[in-house]
């Protein structure tokens, strides 16, 4: 049934209402799913339009909750009917699904900043940039009572910025060009990153065409996902331009070689360092697959003084220095909880404390957070050497994961980094793999699970029972749903005695067929 193009559209639109349903319900939650000071957006805050639908209660209501990550669950499901769409009949144009993705963003679009208030420290800081107050010397908490200040909160009110040089600029910009006004601030801060998730849908269906995959397939892995769409477009995360600079290094390499790679790679690694990964990568495989050692170690030489020229540029002509590459820890003031190494620094003071030795939660979590790192610098390295085989986008990409998972701090849209990049190239067990991640890292940035937890112990008896129920209702369907995938999923008639294969699929009436073979793999590139 999910060839038929009736199919694809109520999976289309089934879609788009789970998005208004994640909206809805994130309104109606109140601060569990979005900010509720007022002001914070156009509505659905306390004196604003909606504002009365909006709990006032610490804990989300369960019918909020429900719409939430019932909504989560449907837009899953209608994203894996659609992969599976697209992998059972290869050549869907890219613009079909640029379609499909953009219904689905577009609620996402129109809401308040959901599951996080990292956009309205983005307005903070931009206000600080647009007037000359050094964002890595000071926080938002710098702005004294105003709104800018006090929708970013008080976790970043005396922390300086994380952030590079690059996206700090766009944010000034950004304030600058709304006249200082927050709601229209917050507008523009998400275009930004709406623009890098653009990129992203750009530059994948190349890196395909290269590997030799789908490209339709492909875009909707890496932007059509659930994870992308709800941290990139609802929560409007900087991770975004990051990813879209990254993924169109990465599409520049195939195309014009090493010099423009490494411009728009350390472009990203001005927004967010771990993406400085991909000079390494791209220079390492500038020669191409079967290059000795010595080309290789030229080629990584010729890049780094152009990625360095781009960094200096862009810290000299924003007018923020150097001061980012002392403030790239400043995140690490926030334990989330969600890493393995946050896990193991419990275990390992939990043991000392049993054993009768006094163990610092902070400094054993240093000490296995250093360790934590240098795994990954193991690996990424012995991912870089393999890389000339593997695939530059494929090893990257992998990189970026395991930097994410082992780093002190993780939180689910840093996943994105890798995840976007391996969705190019993901084939097998690594694109079942990305798929799992992408699912558990969307709903676990929904909302912090303690408190949600704590709000169901909280409910009675009779409205924990319907919660349950529902959802449990919604995950059946929804796996119904994606079951509509089966028969797309049996590889396409051969063609009748006498006719000639395609390696285009059709789609009948709709005639969505029409994008021309993609090209084979280059070694050493994609």
């Amino acid at each position: 049934m999910c060839g038929r193009p009736e199919s694809l559209r109520a999976c289309t639109l089934a879609g788009l209402a789970a998005s208004v349903a994640v909206v809805a319900g994130s309104v109606a939650g109140g601060s569990s799913f979005a900010s509720q000071l007022p002001g914070a957006w156009f509505f659905g805050t306390p004196g604003g339009p909606l504002g009365s639908l909006a709990s006032q209660s610490r804990d989300a209501p369960l019918g909020a909750v429900l719409a939430v990550y019932g909504g989560l669950v449907v837009l899953t499901a209608s994203w894996l009917v659609l992969l599976r769409h697209l992998r059972a009949r290869p050549g869907v144009p890219v613009r079909r699904v640029v379609g499909v993705i953009a219904l689905w963003a577009l609620p996402l679009a129109l809401a308040p900043p959901l599951f996080s208030r990292d956009l309205y420290s983005y307005a903070g800081l931009g206000e600080m940039v647009s007037h000359h107050l050094d964002p890595y010397l000071y926080g938002t908490g710098v702005l004294g009572s105003t709104r800018f200040s006090l929708l970013a909160g008080p976790l970043w009110a005396n922390t300086p910025s994380p952030y590079g040089p690059t996206v700090l600029w766009l944010d000034g910009l950004a304030v600058a060009a709304a006249g200082h006004r927050v709601l229209a601030s917050l507008v523009l801060l998400r275009l930004v990153a709406v623009a890098g998730l653009a990129l992203v849908a750009a530059g994948v269906p190349v890196l395909a065409r290269r590997a030799g995959a789908d490209p339709a397939a492909a875009l909707a892995l890496a932007a059509g996902s659930p994870l992308a769409l709800t941290t990139f477009v609802g929560a409007g995360h900087n991770d975004a331009v990051m990813a879209g600079l990254l993924v169109a290094g990465l599409a520049a390499f195939d195309r014009w070689g090493l010099v423009p790679a490494a411009v728009l790679c350390a472009l990203a690694g001005s927004v967010k360092v771990p993406a400085l990964l991909g000079v390494v990568f791209v220079g390492w495989n500038g020669p191409g697959g079967l290059a000795p050692v010595r080309a290789r170690l030229a080629s990584a030489a010729r890049a780094a003084p152009v990625a360095l020229a781009t960094l200096a540029a862009v810290s000299w002509g924003s007018g923020l220095g150097w001061g980012w590459l002392h403030t790239v820890d400043a995140s690490t003031k926030v334990v989330t909880g969600l890493t393995a190494t946050a896990d193991l620094s419990r275990v390992v003071a939990w043991v000392g404390h049993l054993a009768g030795v006094p163990a610092d939660l902070a400094a054993v979590r240093g000490v296995v957070g250093g360790a934590g790192l240098a795994v990954a610098a193991a690996v990424g390295a012995w991912l870089l050497w393999r890389s000339p085989s593997t695939g530059t986008a494929r090893a990257l990409g992998l990189a970026l994961v395991v930097v994410a998972l082992l780093s002190p701090v993780l939180w689910p849209w840093y996943l994105t980094w890798g995840l976007v990049v391996l969705a190019a190239v993901a084939t097998g067990r690594l694109r079942r793999g990305v798929l799992v991640l992408s699912v558990v890292a969307t709903f676990a940035g929904a909302s912090s699970v303690k408190h949600l937890v704590l709000s169901v112990a909280r409910a009675n008896l009779a409205s924990e029972a319907l919660l349950v129920v529902g959802l449990a209702a919604l995950v059946a369907a929804s796996a119904r749903l994606s079951g509509l995938g089966t028969e797309a999923a049996r590889p396409p008639r051969a063609p009748a005695q006498g006719g000639s294969a395609s390696p285009v699929g059709g789609l009948g009436s709709e005639g969505l067929a029409g994008d021309a073979p993609w090209p084979l793999p280059v070694a050493g590139r994609t």
